[in-house]
């Protein structure tokens, strides 16, 4: 079987060759502007062009002296060398524009979209050919996605550390205390967690990394809240406060300018939340990713 396959690949190798020999001399009616071309010796280009009409039992070109002319079999043929070389050199162009990222594909998985937009845009700033998949989710839906390979690269917010995965990080935000315009708690500059523990809250979905960090935060100070209401994204965050519902929680670029509610930093939760580039180890080898982890670390997304 070994030998078989060696003596196949040989075969194959000598057909292109034999083809692209015969093509030359077919587009440049000679054998010595065919070798000019093709960078070898013109006895090679002859060889190779006797081998392929003596493999396939037929005349391809009628030789007169220094000219050589088409006969009807190498008419025909020569319109399928065009056909296949002209294809070759289509791929070549595809290939050259991905590798040069004229084009290509890239899935993009976040925990939020803020910071994730804003690195998108300078990443399409760069590369317009490029298009963009953006797969939104929680935390723990995120990294999965990346896991999975549902996504060739993340933006996640306090990632697990995993051997498997790279990280780059990206911006470091504040946990904010989102509180109903008028509230007794909006005309403060910063509050603690002790300050919130008699307020109704509205918690996020236990998956989100919001939750998970102010949770972390709360056994840590060894206190205990107790949510009226929980929501499964920002923007219910804030119309849910907006609604007096209760006070919430968000991080610092996710309060959008609402004037029914006020953003006040949380003392314990101040740098709180890390945004991270993170991505399976091969697949830094992926042109798309490897552009846009560049882009990260050259341009930070600016968190304050």
């Amino acid at each position: 079987m070994l030998a078989y396959n060696i003596i196949k690949t040989y075969t194959v190798i000598m057909s292109y060759s034999q083809l692209r020999a015969f093509d030359a001399v077919a587009r440049s009616g000679s054998f010595s502007r065919a070798a000019d071309m093709l960078g070898v010796t013109q006895p090679a280009v002859s060889l190779q062009v006797a081998a392929l009409e003596r493999a396939y039992r037929t005349d391809l070109l009628t030789r007169k002296g220094a000219t050589v002319s088409l006969t009807a079999d190498g008419a025909t043929l020569f319109g399928l060398t065009r056909q296949m070389f002209g294809v070759e050199a289509e791929i070549e162009d595809f290939l050259g524009s991905s590798l040069k990222l004229q084009r290509g594909h890239l899935r993009f998985a976040a925990d939020g979209p803020h910071l994730a937009l804003d690195l998108l845009a300078a990443f399409r700033a760069s590369h317009p050919g490029v298009t963009v998949e953006l797969i939104l989710g929680n935390a723990t839906e995120t990294w999965n996605a990346l896991l999975q390979s549902a996504a060739d690269i993340a933006m996640l917010a306090n990632p697990p550390e995993d051997p498997r995965v790279a990280a780059l990080p990206v911006a470091v935000q504040d946990m904010m205390l989102l509180v109903p315009r008028g509230h007794a708690l909006a005309k403060r500059g910063e509050v603690a967690l002790k300050d919130i523990v008699a307020e109704k809250v509205v918690f996020r979905e236990h998956g989100s990394n919001t939750q998970r960090t102010l949770e972390r935060a709360l056994r840590k100070q060894r206190l205990h809240l107790f949510p009226v209401l929980t929501v499964g994204s920002r923007e219910a965050m804030i119309e849910a406060v907006s609604r007096r519902i209760g006070v919430g929680f968000v991080f610092d670029r996710e309060k959008n300018a609402d004037p029914r509610s006020v953003a006040v930093p949380i003392r314990e939760l101040r740098g709180s939340n890390r945004n991270m580039l993170v991505y399976l180890k091969p697949r830094r080898r992926r042109r798309t990713v490897a552009a846009l982890i560049e882009i990260a670390s050259k341009q930070p997304v600016a968190a304050q």
